[in-house]
């Protein structure tokens, strides 16, 4: 069998390592190099080191994702999410390499929900200001794909959970495969992968022990926000 061979930032990341996880399952093989052999803060060697790998497709993963940690120091977020992701672009964009970003569902504010490719975003903390910043940043070379997608890990985290917030947001196990799959048919543009619309109360429902454990909650506030996507 041959395997499709594609580079990963990322590979020690939540979603990276769930999809190195199921990759030969998919025929497909991450070359995914640990952030001291390839730093996307340093241009130089993310070039070198992708150029060496030989992958015509290259999966940005790596990102400071910690967003409480960003509101209060984000320069952490401007170098990695921001600087970073130039050096990949950069990078693919110099060798001849299609890049594809994972983006997140924060680059919308949630006041109206069921969010399709072509809807104005509007992030409003600042990890979501940099992972949009990185978005469009990739968006301005033609060989490239935006995913924007939202996930949990294997287990609802929480001991509480929002019964008037809805989402697309799914566990990271069910969300790495359709990344594979929408990788593999190899499109352009921007891609919004999810599950059905759903409360975080149904989705910590689908895989807490004990549900009676989970405190039921709704939002301090008139308007219920909605983030979920529409996949085009």
């Amino acid at each position: 069998m041959v395997l499709e061979r594609i580079f990963l930032t990322g590979g020690s990341g939540t979603l990276g390592n769930e999809l190195i996880n199921i990759s030969k399952e998919h025929s497909v093989e991450f070359v995914a190099p640990t952030s001291k052999v390839c730093n996307i803060l340093n241009a130089e060697q993310v070039k070198n080191v992708i150029k060496k790998s030989g992958c015509d497709i290259v999966v940005h993963s790596a990102a400071a994702t910690d967003v409480r940690a960003i509101e209060n120091e984000p320069s952490i977020a401007w170098e990695v999410n921001v600087l970073g992701t130039l050096n990949v672009l950069q990078a693919c964009k110099d060798l001849g390499k299609k890049m594809v970003f994972i983006s997140t569902d924060y680059v919308f504010d949630g006041e109206k929900g069921n969010y399709m490719i072509n809807d104005p975003i509007n992030p409003l903390s600042k990890y979501a200001k940099t992972k949009a910043a990185a978005e469009l940043l990739t968006r301005t070379y033609e060989h490239s794909l935006v995913i924007r997608t939202s996930f949990f890990g294997y287990d609802f985290p929480y001991d509480s959970a929002l019964v008037d917030q809805w989402t697309t947001k799914d566990y990271v196990d069910i969300v790495a495969l359709k990344v594979i799959s929408v990788i593999l048919d190899n499109p352009k543009g921007i891609v919004h992968i999810g599950s059905a619309r759903r409360t975080i109360y149904d989705i910590a429902k689908e895989r807490c022990g004990n549900i009676n454990k989970i405190y039921r909650c709704d939002i301090d506030s008139p308007i219920p926000r909605d983030i979920s996507l529409i996949s085009q």
